[in-house]
């Protein structure tokens, strides 16, 4: 048995899969080449752990889903956009 998606659910996969990839290798990278300690020393955070940088740190790589999704609202032809309003 074959289940069809719908086109949003697809544009919601195609935006957030490679978005969650992204992210954990900019994340990766970023603290490999950066100790979170020392640069959260001197802030309000100075008693925040490593897993807990890493974590925070992984959340905002995270924001590359809202380029993604920008991303596929911009590609969008006029007529898309008009029958969308249209259908809400």
């Amino acid at each position: 048995m074959s289940r069809k998606s719908s086109p949003k659910s697809q544009r919601l996969v195609a935006v957030l899969w490679p978005s969650f990839l992204v992210s954990g290798v900019a994340t990766v990278l970023f603290f490999v080449m950066f100790d979170p300690l020392p640069r959260l020393a001197n802030t309000d955070l100075a008693e925040l752990s490593r897993l807990g940088a890493y974590n925070i740190g992984f959340l905002w790589f995270l924001i590359t889903a809202a380029s993604s999704w920008l991303t596929c609202y911009c590609q969008r032809s006029p007529e898309q956009l008009e029958q969308t309003t249209a259908d809400a």
